[in-house]
């Protein structure tokens, strides 16, 4: 169901970038622990449906995302799956190696394609020690990453397929700090676990009511506050949860 495609790091490594990566874990860091990141990870490009790790397969890297977004997904006997969780900016690929686990238990593929720092597994295990700051916010990530499987859990089980598209655009639309992005009806069900003619039928609902735009492969959001009040609880929780855990405040998920 889903296309492995192998991953491009550039030559170059991080000490390039801008002071301020673009990760929100990373621009948190002392100028000194992000150095030590810097200083060990290359930029990677991240292509649409690139596999960053499989069930059961080693976790080799760690990718702070800079641009993009990657969905962990739950992966079934059948080949179907749904998504747990959907990281970008806002957090870290990888967290079974910051949590001495060598073995991916879900699916990482990449939804929307990006940039990341990668660093190697073994290698990040080695700096830890050296990276305090960043190991306090990788916890508190991963109660972030936590509540974003359970309420999924939650959301799936509760609300209907309509308000699950919300949310979804919502969460997507935060993490990429624009309203359009590159999204298939296809891939869409993919995440959510749910045939591809209902989430035809949620996206043409919302369309008719003037809260988006869809054209090939591509959705807008035209009224957001509209989407916003047509999106479960669900995603408030989620925005909530990621601004409060990881800045002490309310921002967007």
């Amino acid at each position: 169901m889903y296309d492995t495609v192998q991953k491009t790091g550039q030559d170059a490594m991080s000490t390039n970038l801008h002071p301020l990566t673009g990760n929100r874990l990373l621009d948190s860091l002392p100028a000194a622990e992000l150095a030590l990141i810097r200083s060990h990870s290359v930029v990677t490009q991240l292509d649409r449906h690139t596999v960053l790790h499989e069930p059961g397969g080693a976790v080799r890297a760690v990718h702070f995302p800079i641009a993009g977004i990657v969905s962990l997904v739950c992966v079934m006997k059948d080949g179907g799956g749904v998504e747990t969780a959907t990281i970008g900016r806002e957090g870290m690929v990888g967290s079974p190696v910051f949590h001495g686990v060598t073995e991916a238990s879900q699916l990482a593929i990449v939804q929307i394609p990006g940039e990341s720092l990668e660093i190697d597994a073994d290698r990040f295990r080695s700096l830890l020690p050296e990276l305090p700051t960043l190991s306090a916010l990788l916890h508190r990530f991963s109660v972030v990453l936590f509540t974003l499987a359970a309420q999924n859990s939650g959301c799936n089980r509760k609300h209907s397929i309509e308000e699950r598209c919300c949310r979804w655009m919502l969460m997507v639309a935060d993490r990429l700090d624009r309203a359009t992005f590159e999204l298939t009806h296809d891939f869409i069900a993919q995440m959510l676990g749910v045939r591809r003619a209902s989430v035809t039928e949620a996206l043409g609902a919302l369309e008719k009511r003037g809260l988006i735009k869809t054209s090939r492969g591509r959705i807008t959001i035209l009224d957001r506050a509209g989407l916003e009040g047509s999106a479960c609880e669900c995603y408030a929780v989620i925005r909530d949860a990621v601004g409060s855990l990881l800045n002490g405040t309310h921002a967007t998920a």
